[in-house]
């Protein structure tokens, strides 16, 4: 899952809904509409960059988009999930979404007239936000914290249990309870019996956790100035990303420490990134394309049609589930097919989609 942190300082913030490691924000987040994503016209003055590019659409995907779900080429919605304003994370196969509820931990599927099942109930005084599916889909990993007696600025819960959840029978375990820190899962193997995770700090990413079903927990010091931490789909790989803008530091899921940093040409600053489901390639956006980074040292550039890319906050990189296309969100949505590198702007009314935001539909 993908995680990310507010620079100035103490709390975490809650990004878009995310696709969890069927991963992030590693990314977590409510999936109504911030004020700085409303309504944007599509301007008559951008340009499709390819006279067939309509065959990118595929609708056995959608989106989802606040609580309601919608084709990738049609602009109206085709139900919605009636679940109101929530913060969740769709499954690695699009098909699920993962949400807070207050404080239950429910799931539901993503289809028209389903009706969400509680995972996880969490009493006061412990609180929960983050969480991570399993690489397979049928679990969760979630972070539960307990507050300190005498809170300060960025300072840590009284410790955070990790707790596991079997989506199936909703049967819940505690697996390991780090004491005076704040640890953010990414990912869930559960062939491997072991979760990944981090800790976040105003500063960036403090450390790198892997723990053991088993209970056994090992810390590597992380960071600083990652600001951006996600794992990629199979679990396998992680990046951070945050300062320097034109920097994302890579490192396998079994050493942090083996870790190398990938640099974009002449520094330029990186406004959005993602893991490509299926591969072992990050999506890197920039103003006039975007990259596909592979953790080998390959790489490959797709150009993008002429818009208007300035605020970071409002792009993000939208990998369809089945990792064969990608939709950028800027001023407009567009969608770029990454086997044949076509691009085409996607119809679009209302509030646009966040990231993590593909759904399965057939």
């Amino acid at each position: 899952m993908r995680s990310g942190l507010r620079r100035a300082g103490q709390a975490l913030i809650a990004l878009t809904v995310v696709a969890a490691c069927g991963s992030t924000p590693s990314t977590v987040a409510k999936t109504n509409a911030s004020p700085s994503a409303s309504p944007t016209a599509l301007s008559s003055a951008i340009p499709s960059a390819s006279p067939s590019a309509t065959a990118i659409f595929d609708d056995r995907f959608g989106f989802l988009v606040a609580d309601a779900v919608r084709r990738e080429s049609e602009p109206q919605p085709v139900f919605v999930l009636g679940i109101g304003e929530v913060i969740g994370v769709v499954s690695p196969d699009g098909r699920q979404l993962a949400y807070w509820a207050a404080n239950e931990l429910r799931v539901i599927q993503i289809a028209e007239h389903s009706s969400p099942r509680t995972m996880m109930v969490v009493t006061q005084p412990e609180y929960a936000l983050y969480l991570a599916w399993s690489t397979d889909g049928t679990g969760l990993a979630v972070g539960v914290n307990a507050p300190v007696a005498n809170p300060f600025p960025d300072g840590p819960p009284a410790y955070t249990a990790l707790r596991i959840v079997d989506v199936a029978n909703a049967k819940t375990g505690e697996i390991a309870r780090v004491a005076n820190a704040n640890v953010v899962p990414l990912a869930w193997d559960r062939q491997a019996h072991l979760v990944t995770a981090y800790e976040p700090g105003s500063g960036g990413a403090r450390g790198y956790y892997l723990i053991e079903e088993g209970g056994k927990v090992a810390r590597t010091d992380a960071g600083p100035g990652l600001y951006m931490v996600e794992a990629s789909r199979d679990g396998m790989n992680v990046f951070g990303h945050g300062e320097p803008a034109s920097v994302v530091r890579v490192w396998p899921r079994a050493t942090y420490a083996s870790g190398i940093e990938l640099h974009a040409a002449g520094d330029e600053s990186i406004l959005a990134l993602g893991w490509r489901p299926g591969t072992a390639e990050v999506g890197v956006l920039f103003g006039d394309r975007l990259e596909l980074w592979d953790v080998g040292g390959a790489r490959r550039t797709i150009k993008l049609p002429a818009l208007g890319y300035a605020s970071y906050s409002r792009n993000a990189l939208i990998f369809r589930a089945d990792g064969r296309a990608v939709f950028l969100v800027g001023e407009a949505v567009v969608a770029v097919d990454l086997v044949s590198g076509q691009t085409q702007v996607v119809p679009w009314s209302g509030p646009f989609p966040r990231q993590g935001g593909s759904v399965r539909l057939s």
